[in-house]
C-alpha cells in the first residue's frame, strides 16, 4: 500500500527558500560587479552558477 505524509512539504518549502536565498545573494553581488565593472564576475564560479557551486544553509 502506498501512504503518503505532508510532513516532507515544510522540508521542500525549507530548501527551495534556501536556493532562493543563495540565488538573490549572488545576483546582488554580481549587480554589485556589474556597476563597477569588474570583469571577475565572470570567473567566479559561485556566480555564474550559484545553485550547484553553494550548500544550502
Amino acid at each position: 500500500m502506498i501512504e503518503a505524509t505532508t510532513s516532507g512539504f515544510a522540508a521542500l518549502a525549507r530548501r527551495l527558500a534556501n536556493r532562493a536565498h543563495i540565488a538573490a545573494e549572488a545576483r546582488a553581488e554580481n549587480t554589485l560587479r556589474e556597476k563597477r565593472r569588474d570583469p571577475w564576475r565572470w570567473r567566479d564560479a559561485r556566480l555564474l552558477w550559484p545553485d550547484t557551486t553553494q550548500e544550502p544553509r
